[in-house]
């Protein structure tokens, strides 16, 4: 079987990699073989994240070519060649849906595949409508109405909430749910030394994408570091201002690390004492597939993070970890994770566990494979 994979970034990226190029492995032992077509550059990517500076007009106007021109003009050459694959899988691409439909006409066996917010919210689809300003707002952030997913043989969703917003448009015998896996061959405890010194609370992601939800732990990090020996680590600032003048208040306790390689992201995981995902309660935020939580767990870190969306699934407070939802949980939950080392230690294999059992790779890449083949 040929497959082609049309994804929204370079396989070796973001999204891109976690939910496609971690399969793919997989699907050569099987006997199979691809294409992957992609539709922004790491070099955008990072751009868009505070990786590399450009003019404001510049980046502007070549972002709009990439994401919103130039991944048509990929599509239609997608199109022309639609006969020589057995499946088509788009991941996480916004496309019009009158070309989506043209592929159809060329070739059925085609499969949407997303973990983050593409559409519109839950709440306009099921009332089926939008006022004029919530459109344009959705226009400028990419959304569309999910009716486009009609077209689609089988949709491939993270999590439950964005199944839900699928099956407002097509049959729930059409929707397979597929956390993002995590490969637990490279994310893994290691046994950790009594070093002393201060307890290290971090977190890991992608520049200023996330800075509205970091703006959550200004207030309890306020309070924790009168109280304690601790330091914040925040992986992914991406040389962001911002990122370092939300965070000045911490002096040199704050440890930003820019960007680490995808291969040595494991081990700077490991070297975090607690690891937090703070998330505003929104639909972008209940579309997220909690990677970032699952990435701590294998590595046998302890979480704090919030109970939004699919992060209530995957932790349960007080056994495998702790939800926090206001400003003095988040202090009382990891002061108790800072003077208890033994609950650091049993959250960690704990949750080691919750990911072994329902979250590994191999697992996620056999339900895949059957999705793509079924299709």
């Amino acid at each position: 079987m040929k497959i082609c994979f049309f994804t929204k970034h370079e396989i070796d990226w973001g999204s891109s990699r976690e939910r496609i190029g971690v399969h793919l492995d997989h699907i050569k032992r099987e006997g199979h073989s691809y294409r992957v077509i992609y539709c922004i550059p790491n070099e955008l990517s990072q751009a868009w994240i505070g990786g590399r500076k450009r003019f404001p007009l510049f980046n502007a106007a070549y972002s709009f070519w990439r994401n919103r021109i130039l991944k048509h003009l990929k599509l239609i050459q997608i199109i022309m060649s639609a006969d020589r694959y057995d499946r088509i899988l788009v991941q996480k691409v916004n496309l019009l849906a009158p070309l989506v439909r043209v592929l159809r006409s060329r070739n059925k066996n085609i499969i949407f595949d997303f973990d983050d917010q593409c559409f519109w919210d839950l709440e306009s689809v099921r009332r089926k409508k939008a006022g004029f300003a919530k459109r344009i707002r959705f226009w400028r952030r990419g959304l569309q109405h999910p009716s486009v997913l009609r077209s689609y043989n089988r949709i491939i969703a993270g999590n439950r909430y964005l199944a839900d917003l699928a099956a407002a448009v097509v049959d729930k015998d059409r929707i397979a749910v597929i956390p993002t896996p995590i490969d637990c061959g490279l994310y893994f405890p290691v046994e950790k030394e009594d070093r002393g010194g201060a307890v290290i609370v971090g977190w890991a992601g992608s520049g200023e994408n996330h800075l509205r939800h970091l703006e959550l732990l200004v207030e309890p990090l306020k309070e924790l570091i009168k109280r304690y020996d601790m330091n914040f680590k925040l992986v992914g600032a991406m040389r962001s201002d911002r990122i370092r003048n939300l965070f000045a208040f911490l002096g040199s306790r704050f440890i930003p690390v820019d960007w680490v390689d995808a291969k040595e992201l494991p081990e700077m995981i490991r070297s975090f004492d607690i690891g937090v995902m703070p998330l505003r309660d929104d639909d972008e935020a209940r579309g997220k597939c909690g990677f970032k939580v699952l990435q701590y767990m294998a590595t046998g870190i302890p979480v704090v993070i919030s109970p939004v969306g699919v992060n209530k699934e995957m932790v349960r407070d007080g056994v495998n970890g702790f939800l926090a939802g206001s400003p003095d949980e988040w202090i009382k939950k990891i002061s108790s994770l800072i003077e208890d080392k033994g609950m650091r230690r049993d959250f960690g294999r704990r949750g080691r566990q919750t990911v072994e059992k329902g979250y590994s790779l191999d697992g996620a890449s056999k339900k895949f494979m059957e999705i793509i083949e079924r299709a």
